[in-house]
């Protein structure tokens, strides 16, 4: 059995892939193994993924599939792991040397299930805009104090999987799989290890170097993006309801409801959606008709410290649909225009 089991799963991004492979290979003091699920690319991804294998053939296990998403490709990889723990690292990210001996030193010593750690932010090709975020707290022994506390976890990154380290056995114990949902897999899969979670650890320090690239699937349109976020929300709802806790986390479950009317706002107002303005006004306003959205959007107030939230919010409450799909394509207009300035000016002084 290994320490530590990398899975990763990859799919069309030879450009990014290398680096993230060495950065696992470079982790230090620990016996690990890293799982390539190769998911049916069309680029060199597969190829980088063999040479690699071929270096390191005691460390590195490639899976080729046919393309099926990054779900059933890490289901692929949790199959074959044969480590105590397991990590989930993206291919386009890296990650410093000692992320794993770090964490799994905190795990063993905590008994942790989970382990969470900070991580560090940064654009492409601009690694020296840095800014790093830490977790800030305590650590947690029973599912009482998870689920007391769960207001703080929920505020860092709860559904991210790249900065935690999981134990294999809770994960097989309880059943925990990802679904074959094309986004947010990632928080459909942590949702269901919260559902008994009780010992929990914190390292706050950053390991973990996220990496925001032009062109990703949550920048572009997509038709379907509107259900998938929903499912989200209730599957979330699920979750507080099992707890007992709805009341509790209320606000959170505002949260979660606003957050795909919020994003579905900003894909219809997307210069590639192919919606007429009428049809879009029309659908905003058939998905403000939902159970949870009329519940949980509509009928209750935010305490919304952004102003174009707080702002678009209201819009949606009194029926301003069209006013507010407008205010989105202005925002998102006015952030495009002021990004290429800001690059003309940094080209400037860089040259």
């Amino acid at each position: 059995m290994f320490d530590v089991s990398i899975i990763m799963p990859v799919y069309n991004v030879s450009a990014h892939l290398p680096r993230a492979i060495q950065s696992a290979l470079k982790q230090t003091k620990m016996d690990f193994e890293l799982i390539l699920v190769n998911d049916g690319s069309t680029d060199d991804s597969g190829l980088i993924c063999d040479q690699f294998a071929e270096e390191e053939p005691l460390l590195i296990q490639v899976i080729h599939q046919e393309n099926m998403g990054s779900g059933k490709a890490r289901n692929a990889g949790l199959r074959a792991a044969r480590g105590k723990y397991i990590y989930f690292a993206d291919p386009d990210d890296y990650f410093k040397p000692t992320l794993l001996a770090d964490n799994v030193r905190l795990a063993d010593a905590k008994q942790a299930e989970v382990v969470v750690f900070g991580y560090t932010r940064e654009a492409e090709g601009k690694p020296e805009d840095r800014e790093s975020f830490l977790p800030r707290q305590p650590h947690f022994y029973t599912k009482e104090g998870f689920r007391k506390h769960f207001r703080n976890f929920y505020h860092f990154t709860p559904y991210a999987l790249w900065n935690k380290l999981y134990r294999r056995q809770y994960l097989r114990e309880n059943r925990i799989w990802f679904t074959d949902q094309k986004l947010g897999q990632d928080a459909l899969f942590n949702l269901k290890v919260f559902k008994e979670l009780q010992h929990v650890a914190f390292s706050r320090k950053a390991y973990y170097h996220y990496v925001e690239h032009a062109g990703s699937a949550v920048n572009r349109y997509r038709e379907d993006r509107f259900e998938m976020e929903l499912n989200i929300a209730l599957r979330f709802k699920d979750l507080v309801e099992y707890w007992d806790m709805k009341a509790d986390f209320n606000d959170l479950l505002k949260q979660e409801f606003w957050h795909p009317v919020y994003l579905e706002i900003a894909n219809v107002a997307h210069p590639d959606c192919p919606m007429t303005e009428e049809e879009k006004v029309e659908w905003i306003q058939t998905i403000c008709s939902e159970e949870n959205i009329q519940k949980y959007v509509i009928k209750q107030d935010r305490r919304e410290p952004n102003p174009f939230r707080r702002l678009l919010h209201q819009r949606i409450q009194k029926g301003h649909y069209a006013m507010a799909i407008k205010l989105m394509e202005k925002r998102n207009e006015s952030a495009n225009n002021y990004r290429k300035v800001f690059q003309k000016v940094r080209r400037f002084f860089t040259s």
